[in-house]
């Protein structure tokens, strides 16, 4: 007789405590209400080190995600310019030096963010992906060398918005790192 084991849970999210979720990728969640996990600050890289989504101007968080990164933060970038996400953008900026690029119109960028965008670090590649045309200022990142994406929270576990599975479908993502919860491992079941 074979034994069927149930998934093992992830573990919880706990505000203000880096974990690695993959060799590239660490999750930091900001402290929401009544201290639940808020937005999801993602750091990629090890030697060069992407920001996506600093989320507000919290001094706590900004303090863990410089703790976290320091002198290797290179580029900061926005999955949306809402302050809930980007509040804290200037102020890691001005503590690591690190380029902001977000965008037309973000206040203090470095670069102007668009469709098809691409950072290219010593040891990853991410690619901006427009929820639309760009305009509305909403982007995901694809990762490539590990096939996530970095969604911010354009996709959930409910879905994705239309068109964005097909703009992403030459990449094959196998994970999703959203900006609200837990990772999700198997990306078919969403996009």
């Amino acid at each position: 007789m074979s034994v069927i084991e149930e998934p093992v849970p992830p573990p919880p999210i706990t505000p203000g405590v880096a974990r690695a979720l993959s060799p590239l990728v660490r999750r930091i969640a900001c402290e929401g209400e009544d201290g639940e996990p808020g937005l999801n600050t993602y750091l990629i890289g090890i030697d060069e080190i992407v920001i996506i989504d600093p989320g507000p101007e919290d001094e706590g968080h900004l303090d863990v995600l410089c703790g976290c990164g320091g002198d290797r933060i290179r580029w900061i970038v926005l999955t949306d310019t809402d302050a809930g996400y980007s509040a804290a953008a200037q102020e890691l900026k001005k503590r690591t030096g690190a380029e902001l690029i977000a965008p037309a119109g973000f206040d203090g960028a470095d670069d102007v963010l668009g469709d098809g965008y691409k950072i290219d670090a010593t040891e990853f590649r991410i690619t901006a992906v427009a929820s639309d045309d760009g305009s509305d200022g909403r982007f995901s990142f694809v990762l490539e060398q590990e096939r996530t994406l970095l969604a911010g929270d354009h996709v959930d576990e409910s879905g994705a918005p239309e068109g964005l599975p097909e703009k992403v479908k030459s990449y094959r993502i196998k994970s999703i790192a959203p900006g609200h919860g837990q990772y999700i491992e198997n990306a078919s079941s969403v996009l």
